[in-house]
Formats: C-alpha cells, sequence, structure tokens
C-alpha cells in the first residue's frame, strides 16, 4: 500500500468521516487550538515517519542523534516527559520530593505499572538506569551529573543521592537520559537493547540497528490507548526524495526537511517550525594529538574563526530569516540565565579584527575538512556559507557533506576535524556538555587545555545555585570563559522545518527540546486536546 490513506486505517464505526471532525489546526508547542473530542475514539492503523536518520541504537547511555532519542523516548519507561511545550510532566513517576537542602531526592512510583511484556515496573529499575547512566554513559551523562548514587527504598520507592541541589533535574529524569527497563533484563541480557520491552507508549516489535524498526502500541502504557497503533520509522538519505514522500502520501511525517521547502508542499501537508531551544555550531577538534592536530590549537585562531562569520547573512541565506544570529554561546533563552553578547565582538563580523588575530597568533592559512549531515535542513547550506567567510582570513575548510550514521559516528570517534554540529537542551545541560566535562568537551578535546578544571567547578556552582542573580552571574563567567578559549564556535538559533499529513491533533513535536515527537493517546482524543497539550 503506497498512499498514507492506505496506511491509516481508521475504526470501522466512523471510517474517514470522523477525520473530519478534528480541527484545522496542527498544535505544536501550545496549549491553544484543541481538537474536537473523538467519541468512541478514532484510532489510525500504522504510520510512517522519517527522520534525518536511522535508528543507530535502544541504548540511552549510548544514543545522541536525535531518531535514536526519539525512539527511546516512545519506546521505554519515563519517569516524566516533556509536553508539546517542552515542559517535564511527571509520567510514570507518582512524585518527585526534594529534601530541604537540595541533596536527597525521592521518586516514587505510580502503583501498578507493567511493562509490555507483563513484568512490573519497580524502583530496581530507576537504580539500574541511573547507575548505568553514571558508569557507563558516553553521550547522556551531564543530564544526571548532579547524582552521585540512587537506593532501593521500597518496591515503588527509589532515592538519588545528589552532590549538591540542582534544579534542572527534572529535565535530566526525562527518557532522553533515564529510560526505564526491567533491571533483571538489561542486567543478564547482552542483547536486551535490540529486543527491549516497554513502558512507554509504543513497544518495538522490529529492529535492526542502522536500517529498519516498527513500533507497535503498548497495551500497558500508563497514559492508556494511542490513537496511531502503528509506526514505521525509515531513513529517506535523499532530501528531494523525501520532500516527495510527504507531498505525494508516502510519508505521514517528516522531521528536518529542507528549509527551502517552506511553503512548496500541497495544502494537505501541514508545516510547521520547531523551535529547538539550541544552537547551530563550528565544532572544532582541537586535541594536538586529534586528527586535526595542531591546526586550532591556538585560542586566538578560534576566535578569529567566530569574528570572521557573518551570522545574519547565514541566517538570512540558509534559513531564510527564521532564525536569529547568535550573540551568545546559547540560544535566548531569557536574560536571566543567558546573557547576550558574550561572543567576540558580540558575535558581529569583524575581518580586519579577525586578521589581526590570525597574525598574532603566527598563523597565515589552516586547510581542514569540515563534516556536515547531508539531511539537516539547512545545515549544509549553512556550513558552505561559513566556509567562505572562514577563506577570507586563509582558513580553507572543504565542506564534507556526509550520511547521518557517519556524522555521528566520526563525532563519537573523535574523526573529524572541523564539525558543523546542533545542540539542544537546557542551558545548564549545555553547557556541560560543550565547555564541561560532557561529550562535545571530551570529544573534542577540549577538556584538556589549560585551566579546564576551573571552568567545570564554575558549572557546578552554577547548577546548584537557586538564587537567580548569583546563577546569571556564574553563567555569565562561564561564558566569559568561553570566549577566551572558544570550545565552539557558536551560529544562530537551532530550528527545524517539519511537516505532517496526520489528522490535527495526532501529532505534536515537543518545543524548546531537540523536536520530541509525541502521539495523542485515546484519552486526549476523548477529551479535544492535541498530542502533549497540557
Amino acid at each position: 500500500m503506497d498512499s498514507s490513506f492506505g496506511r491509516r486505517r481508521v475504526g470501522a464505526k466512523r471510517g474517514r468521516a470522523a477525520i473530519a471532525l478534528l480541527a484545522a489546526a496542527l498544535v505544536v508547542g501550545s496549549s491553544a487550538g484543541a481538537v474536537l473530542a473523538q467519541d468512541p475514539p478514532t484510532t489510525i492503523e500504522n504510520i510512517k515517519v522519517a527522520g534525518a536518520g536511522p535508528v543507530l541504537t535502544l541504548d540511552v547511555t549510548k544514543s545522541g542523534d536525535l531518531v535514536s532519542v526519539n525512539t527511546i523516548i516512545l519506546t521505554q519507561g519515563s519517569l516524566v516527559r516533556h509536553d508539546a511545550n517542552g515542559k517535564p510532566q511527571l509520567e510514570m513517576a507518582e512524585s518527585i520530593t526534594t529534601s530541604e537542602d537540595g541533596k536527597t531526592v525521592t521518586i516514587k512510583l505510580k502503583p501498578g505499572l507493567l511493562y509490555s511484556d507483563g513484568t512490573p515496573v519497580t524502583s530496581a529499575d530507576i537504580k539500574v538506569a541511573v547507575d548505568r547512566q553514571i558508569v557507563d554513559a558516553t553521550s547522556n551523562k551531564i543530564f544526571v551529573n548532579s547524582v552521585e548514587s540512587a537506593d532501593v527504598i521500597d518496591d515503588l520507592t527509589a532515592q538519588l543521592n545528589l552532590k549538591y541541589p540542582d534544579p534542572d533535574l527534572w529535565n535530566g529524569l526525562s527518557a532522553r537520559a533515564i529510560a526505564l527497563n526491567p533491571a533483571e533484563q538489561v542486567l543478564n541480557d547482552p542483547d536486551y537493547f535490540i529486543h527491549p520491552v516497554s513502558a512507554g507508549p509504543y513497544m518495538v516489535t522490529e529492529f535492526t540497528p542502522n536500517s529498519t524498526i516498527h513500533l507497535a502500541a503498548n497495551p500497558n502504557y500508563v497514559g492508556g490507548p494511542m490513537v496511531v497503533q502503528g509506526i514505521d520509522i525509515v531513513y529517506v538519505p535523499d532530501l528531494s526524495s523525501k520532500v516527495l514522500q510527504l507531498a505525494t502520501g508516502a510519508l505521514d511525517f517528516a522531521w528536518d526537511l529542507p528549509i527551502a521547502a517552506k511553503d512548496s508542499f500541497p495544502p494537505e501537508v501541514k508545516q510547521f517550525i520547531v523551535n529547538v531551544g539550541g544552537a547551530n555550531t563550528l565544532y572544532l577538534q582541537m586535541d594536538p594529538a586529534g586528527k586535526a592536530g595542531d591546526k586550532f590549537s591556538d585560542p586566538r585562531v578560534r576566535q578569529a574563526m567566530s569574528l570572521a562569520i557573518d551570522r545574519q547573512a547565514i541566517a538570512d541565506k540558509a534559513f531564510l530569516g527564521l532564525v536569529s544570529p547568535l550573540t551568545s554561546f546559547w540560544y535566548d533563552c531569557g536574560p536571566e540565565l543567558c546573557p547576550p553578547g558574550m561572543l567576540p565582538n558580540g558575535g558581529v563580523q569583524d575581518i580586519e579584527a579577525a586578521k589581526a588575530l590570525m597574525a598574532e597568533a603566527g598563523v597565515t592559512s589552516i586547510d581542514a575538512e569540515m563534516l556536515v549531515s547531508s539531511t539537516r535542513g539547512g545545515w549544509k547550506e549553512a556550513a558552505t556559507l561559513v566556509a567562505a567567510d572562514l577563506a577570507k582570513i586563509g582558513v580553507n575548510l572543504t565542506v564534507s557533506p556526509v550520511d547521518e550514521a557517519t556524522w555521528n559516528g566520526a563525532t563519537a570517534n573523535d574523526n573529524f576535524e572541523a564539525i558543523y554540529n546542533g545542540g539542544a537542551s537546557s542551558p545548564q545541560i549545555t553547557m556541560s556538555s560543550w565547555i564541561g566535562d560532557g561529550f562535545s568537551a571530551i570529544h573534542s578535546g577540549y577538556t584538556k587545555i589549560a585551566d579546564h578544571d576551573k571552568v567545570v567547578a564554575l558549572i557546578e556552582q552554577m547548577a546548584q545555585e537557586l538564587d537567580p542573580v548569583k546563577r546569571l552571574a556564574l553563567m555569565t563567567q562561564v561564558q566569559e570563559f568561553a570566549r577566551e578559549t572558544m570550545p565552539m564556535i557558536p551560529i544562530v538559533d537551532r530550528i527545524a522545518l517539519d511537516g505532517t499529513r496526520l489528522p490535527d491533533g495526532v501529532l505534536s513535536v515537543a518545543q524548546l527540546t531537540p523536536g520530541y515527537m509525541i502521539l495523542q493517546t485515546q484519552a486526549e482524543q476523548a477529551a479535544g486536546k492535541a498530542a502533549g497539550q497540557p
């Protein structure tokens, strides 16, 4: 069956006429625009969705790419789940309480929770998830940097022992980092994450890493039955083909469409911009023992590269003016936490100042390769513009578009000289990743620079600071350190152009996250609420 109508078979009592009762606008990241209630529920048999790449892993301690992370969130247990506004809400946890000193967090599970195979969900599963993230994680440990250990109190109660109070912990307790699975199965089955059971809305019925995956609705999901009964997640490496498949109905939903395709779809395809809550960056291998050698080891070279880039032109040309040029190391998340103007010259291009810094560093030219994912909307175009700007100061980057798996693998294996990348999470977590002791800092070699321990201490101090004035002062100090050392070069805000052919309200994408997909429950549909609507 080639068309989406063939795949999306609705309940027999209502047929397609029931779909017409849905409201006229897809709700993405907003509580406005609720859909009309459905009684009895209208179900959809199967949908086909495509992201920027294939599902590489279902192990949260190893995941970093959006498609893998999103699939984990859909198919494994979440203590808290982000709603359509990107706010974490209790899901499997009945309560999460914090001691007066902020260093002991007690998590109580809702009673009677079951995995898709009927295994009870217990607090031992929380402990194993936390232990694996602390000990084994290569990607997402930064989400729970504040957690020192976890204890089982009783079958439904776990205790987290924190190194310091952490006002951002709920983001870390989402399935992006702490995905719940049966403890015994995880510990005793080395192939568990090829065939996991589920406490999320969907369960995995077929999975070959880097190839195919099919999901089916989990009959034991705490949120109740789902509107969509099955999901095929596919990889369409050619962007033109992905646009065509969405336009003709071979796909029901697509992440990361080419920005240039905006407004080119037929009216039955609803397009929307996801404000990812992150930044596009040029990420540099600065470890002299790494692939780039000492090409980018001098911080003055990195400062000069930042000064050479015309961020406004990239925002206008690569992203059609839909994003803002960055002035700091993070998107505009409010002056109480994210001070503006922290980049050299406030992020405004200054070629002469850049040339002067290159001369001061004694560097006349650099030749290197810049990898970029070929399937992220606007990224290849932006990388090309960045390369043209940098050539003006003698930094000659050859832009190499590669498939998503190659791009992710290059990052994880330190196999790059420069890479056009994107970060998205809370400011605190991202600072840990880029500048502290997290994934990006480790894989760029930034953790080896002089005085790195000082900025790690600042980030940890910021993470536990509850006074907003003091927290802002610490964030400012962190970014002042980053401006001098330039661990990466922030360029523009991060967005994604997505599109769907699904009926209104069935699918949302959480704003201010990397773009987590949320599917509607039958309870939400009956209440006239879109997927993930608070």
